[in-house]
């Protein structure tokens, strides 16, 4: 597939304006998602927390108002003389204060009075007289020994109301801390509906829990849920209370020192119907965007590549060998310039073919002419060699000696090498300085030092040469007993080539052409200058040549060049 789009610009641009089209739509639409979940969730969160919090308050305010009563009904002494007496009208006037008293609680909780021992003797309950209770143990048992709090427990099995959910209970003590009875308050699930309204959303599922994680009262949404089950499994597994499961989410908040906690189990509002709603309009719009996206990238593919075809059409056409080709494009954006520069092109591409042509033949002449001038060397190098060997038969040392050295400047001037090792290089430079003993009469004297692992380097051949010479001629003119020294050395990866001389030194003029690396200028002092080119052209402007004079007289010239061993 992807072989198929990258072999037709057309298509290229068709995928790119539909991947320009449908990508920044289909992210938008996920972005937008999922900041719409998060901020209608925070806003869920907020609000579920507004609700939890007016249960809290309410609650304890509650609990708040049913030890108040408490307090006033245990202050009461015909309550009191009620629980001991027998009379039947000191009890019947005891439960009317008793009901006064309760008067404005007991839509939202039951009052009973018990005795020492767990026998009930009044009660606002419908019914009558509530059931019997254990002094020996619970709730009564905990209230004896906690006199001055409000004790709140689940209602246990032993109950025979099922409507019953929760009990208060405070013991009612005299100035000599003996019981003579108890206040115990029933909450029943109307109780807790009655308190509770309004404070939630009953769609949502609301539980009261006790310290045990046991129900104590559950909506009819909770307990489906069953959000106390859920919850204790999941305190008992380690496991985070609040994380979501089965769609839900749980709210917990303790009841301040009551040892009850509040539970909200919400649903979220995000379900899978929602978002998968949201996922179809978008996927809607995204498909709507692309066949808009196809008419619209189809016209302006066409637009676009027309002149790209007449372009490719008429680059076949050059291949071919049609360099009369012309596109006379009329259009004024890039599409044409890069037209007319094809046209340009292609008028100039005939006239340059044409002047190959005519400089090919021009070269093949040169070549010709060059190879009848090799004959010119050869013939030399050879009588040179003769006169070598006239010169030993003959005792004339010094003739042999120079037919020697010029034969080993010929035989390398005329080698097709390009490039010799620089032991090879040096001893060349050491047959030219020969020469140039005897010719001087052995006016100067010369130095050679190179380690003996650089002598294997690879160097372009006749660079040494020409500037030895050049401190010969010039550097030592006029002057007795001169000395050169070459010194080879390595640094950093470089090849150093150092001549010097203790002549007159280079003129500051030429100084200043080397160091400007002038090189037309350098072209009236020859030697440098095809050093010079030589280097530049094989290794780049960082090499060539360095020259200053020295303090204590004469010049250096310093050749730079890469270090380069035979592989």
């Amino acid at each position: 597939m992807k072989a198929f789009i990258r072999k037709s610009f057309k298509r290229e641009l068709f995928l790119c304006f539909t991947a320009v089209a449908l990508v920044p739509l289909v992210i938008s639409g996920c972005f937008l998602i999922s900041a719409l979940e998060k901020r209608i969730s925070q806003d869920y969160e907020r609000k579920t927390a507004v609700q939890l919090k007016t249960v809290e308050d309410t609650m304890l305010d509650y609990f708040d108002d049913v030890r108040e009563i408490s307090e006033q009904i245990m202050g009461d002494p015909v309550i009191l003389r009620g629980i001991t007496e027998s009379d039947s009208w000191l009890k019947n006037r005891a439960y009317m204060e008793l009901y006064d008293k309760t008067q404005a609680f007991r839509e939202i909780a039951q009052f009973d009075i018990y005795d020492a021992e767990g026998n009930c003797r009044f009660s606002t309950s419908p019914q009558g007289v509530a059931e019997d209770l254990p002094s020996y143990w619970g709730i009564l048992k905990v209230a004896r020994t906690h006199p001055d709090e409000l004790t709140l427990r689940r209602v246990s099995q032993y109950r025979t109301s099922e409507n019953v959910c929760l009990q208060g209970a405070l013991a009612i003590m005299d100035e000599t801390e003996e019981c003579l009875g108890f206040v115990v308050v029933d909450v029943t699930k109307a109780h807790f509906e009655t308190l509770l309204a309004g404070t939630y959303d009953e769609q949502n599922g609301i539980a009261i829990l006790d310290s045990y994680w046991e129900d104590v009262y559950s909506t009819r949404t909770a307990k489906e849920e069953k959000l106390a089950q859920a919850l204790r499994a999941r305190r008992m597994a380690g496991e985070n209370l609040k994380q979501t499961t089965d769609g839900i989410t749980f709210y917990i908040s303790p009841m301040a020192e009551t040892g009850l906690y509040v539970v909200l189990g919400r649903s979220p509002i995000f379900t899978g119907d929602v978002i998968n709603t949201m996922i179809g309009v978008m996927v809607m719009m995204a498909f709507a965007s692309f066949l808009l996206c196809l008419l619209a990238a189809g016209i302006m593919s066409n637009y676009l590549t027309a002149p790209v075809k007449k372009l490719s059409e008429a680059m076949h056409r050059v291949e071919n060998g049609d360099l009369d080709v012309q596109l006379r494009s009329h259009r004024k954006d890039e599409l044409g310039q890069l037209s007319g520069s094809f046209d340009v092109m292609a008028r100039e591409l005939k006239e340059n073919i044409a002047l190959q042509i005519r400089q090919q033949a021009e070269l093949n002449d040169s070549n010709i002419a060059m190879m009848q001038a090799q004959l010119n060397p050869h013939f030399l190098y050879n009588t040179l060699d003769t006169i070598k060997w006239t010169a030993k038969s003959h005792h004339v040392p010094e003739l042999a000696t120079l037919a020697s050295g010029l034969a080993k400047i010929l035989r390398t001037s005329i080698s097709e090498a390009k490039f010799v090792k620089l032991e090879e290089e040096l001893n060349l430079v050491s047959a030219y300085m020969e020469i140039q003993k005897i010719r001087f009469d052995g006016n100067f004297s010369y130095d050679i030092e190179v380690p003996t692992e650089l002598e294997d380097c690879i160097v372009p051949k006749l660079i040494v040469q020409p500037i030895v010479e050049n401190a010969i001629i010039h550097g030592l003119k006029e002057r007795e007993h001169g000395h050169i020294f070459v010194y080879v050395y390595e640094e950093e990866g470089k090849l150093y080539i150092d001549v010097s001389d203790d002549g007159c030194g280079i003129e500051e003029a030429v100084l200043a052409l080397l160091r400007d690396r002038d090189r037309e200028r350098l072209k009236g002092h020859i030697g440098f200058y095809n050093v010079d080119t030589i280097l530049r052209l094989y290794y780049g402007e960082e090499y060539g040549l360095f020259a200053e004079n020295l303090e204590s007289g004469g010049a250096r010239i310093r050749i730079s060049l890469p270090v380069e061993r035979v592989m």
